[in-house]
């Protein structure tokens, strides 16, 4: 056998444990993540046909409800637009990007919030994460969101905001507790103050719940002399609601389920 061919053969073999070896550190490549449903060629971002209807429908549902309730804003915000209601597969994405530390799970997000209507910012600004989540998790997801959101609209990020005290994470709190944990919790770095002052800025979140988070980090961006502040988050929490499902999402829930089944895991 020449050098040349077994050369060849040995880029080959390479190639394929390569891969295979990709796929299994980096599952989400392979599998859905809204499922975990093997990827075919139909996917987008990630996501399976089945998921990608199931955001569509999260989004209309969102879109509906911004449009029927009248929202009393916190103080400071100009508005408040999120992508999907917190439910099925939006939750799940969110979930594995502040639990499981899944970056791909951005994008998805970042794309959906793309469509929202905005006003005329000239920054992004991520909220921030407590300093020993950002560590464990390896990263700030609404930065991760925010960079991606960059990239579409060619618009400057800037991490402006800094937490100057621990919290308690805000899971499991009613609004005035939730609004009690983060009083005077952020402010603008001195590095950014000049950046941030009589600038439009665009606030960007994960989840949006009662607005205790958005109403602290506009409260440190105007105090730094920011002109406007608007707000987009992935998800909207619709408080009440729980870990209840979307009634009409079970249809779009079922034929993901029905998907996986029919699709084997890559091995």
């Amino acid at each position: 056998m020449r050098n040349g061919q077994i050369k060849e053969r040995l880029s080959k073999c390479f190639g394929r444990a390569g891969a295979w070896l990709d796929d299994l550190l980096f599952p989400e490549k392979v599998l859905c993540l809204g499922c975990e449903s093997a990827l075919g060629e139909d996917d987008e971002d990630g996501i399976c046909p089945a998921c990608r209807r199931a955001l569509d429908a999260l989004a209309a549902e969102q879109e509906t409800w911004e449009k029927e309730t009248h929202d009393v804003l916190p103080e400071g915000i100009a508005y408040v637009h999120s992508a999907f209601a917190y439910d099925a597969q939006a939750r799940t994405l969110v979930r594995l990007l502040k639990y499981r530390s899944i970056r791909a799970a951005a994008l998805p997000l970042a794309k959906g919030m793309a469509m929202l209507p905005a006003g005329e910012e000239e920054l992004i600004v991520p909220v921030p994460t407590d300093e020993r989540r950002r560590k464990r998790r390896g990263f700030n997801q609404a930065t991760l969101i925010a960079n991606h959101l960059a990239v579409m609209w060619g618009m400057p990020v800037l991490e402006a905001l800094v937490r100057v005290r621990p919290c308690a994470p805000q899971t499991g709190l009613n609004e005035q507790q939730r609004r009690e944990n983060l009083v005077d919790s952020m402010a603008v770095s001195m590095r950014s103050v000049g950046q941030i002052r009589r600038k439009r800025v665009l606030l960007i979140d994960d989840v949006y719940t009662t607005g205790s988070t958005a109403a602290e980090a506009a409260r440190a961006l105007l105090d730094a002399g920011a002109m406007s502040v608007g707000i987009l988050t992935a998800a909207r929490a619709h408080i009440g609601n729980g870990d209840k499902e979307v009634p009409f999402l079970a249809q779009y829930k079922h034929a993901a389920a029905a998907e996986k089944r029919k699709k084997p895991r890559n091995t």
